[in-house]
């Protein structure tokens, strides 16, 4: 079936290019996101990367016939050492994007993108430092489930995105995916997986929730026993 959705995030795509055209610096275009990879809902805008010229790297954002548009900028050197850096976020992109205003190092960096990306990530296990804070937010999860907190679902989610699902796909050496697209990837990757994040999400009460969460962070940790920190040195700040 024709996608509406999709459908008008193309036909405002003329408009928004002629506008990155007529942006200073700017010398190549890669389409990206959703509507680039042809799954568009109402609620997708236009994404681009744009290749500029000079040391500045800026976003911008702009509507062109009613779409909203978000467009980084960056010299082509910035993209890349942030692939040679490994930044899941910068592979995928450019793997998976379209070029929109063609250049030949626009196609380098896909080209390097998509190597990038197919190779996948090494393997990296948590340090004992990360090891250690989401145990911390586990405790404090618990503690909440047994006071019956209802800031129980913050902080089991919070600690979802912003430690637990990072350090899950870093330790399998699989590229980070937005947080809307973990079911279908784990169900692709490790139906196990997949069952057992579904499981924290439509837990029906807090012991429940709680439980899907010990597990799943036994994934990442192993054990929930804590272990010295190696100290981390740092430079003292002026008084």
């Amino acid at each position: 079936m024709p996608n509406p959705a999709q459908a008008r995030l193309e036909a405002a795509l003329p408009a928004a290019l002629e506008r990155l055209r007529a942006t200073s610096g700017v010398y190549a275009a890669l389409w990206c996101g959703s509507a680039a990879r042809g799954e568009a809902t109402a609620h997708s805008d236009l994404d681009f990367h744009a290749l500029v010229g000079g040391n500045r790297r800026w976003r911008s954002n702009f509507t062109v016939r009613g779409v909203p548009v978000e467009v980084f900028h960056n010299p082509a050197r910035q993209i890349r050492a942030l692939l040679a850096a490994g930044d899941a976020a910068t592979v995928a992109m450019f793997a998976q994007g379209r070029p929109a205003l063609p250049h030949p190092e626009l196609d380098a960096l896909c080209a390097e993108a998509r190597a990038r990306y197919a190779a996948g990530p090494a393997p990296r296990l948590p340090t004992e430092a990360e090891r250690f804070a989401l145990i911390e937010e586990l405790m404090d999860a618990r503690a909440q489930a047994d006071a019956g907190d209802p800031v129980h679902a913050v902080t089991v989610l919070t600690a979802l995105s912003r430690q637990l699902m990072p350090l899950l796909y870093a330790r399998h050496g699989w590229w980070g995916v937005k947080r809307e697209h973990w079911a279908r990837d784990l169900g692709e990757r490790a139906p196990d997986l997949a069952a057992e994040l579904r499981a924290l999400l439509v837990a029906p009460d807090l012991a429940a929730r709680q439980a899907a969460f010990e597990t799943l962070v036994r994934r990442v940790t192993g054990d929930l026993t804590y272990r010295e920190v190696p100290p981390e040195p740092q430079e003292a700040g002026g008084l």
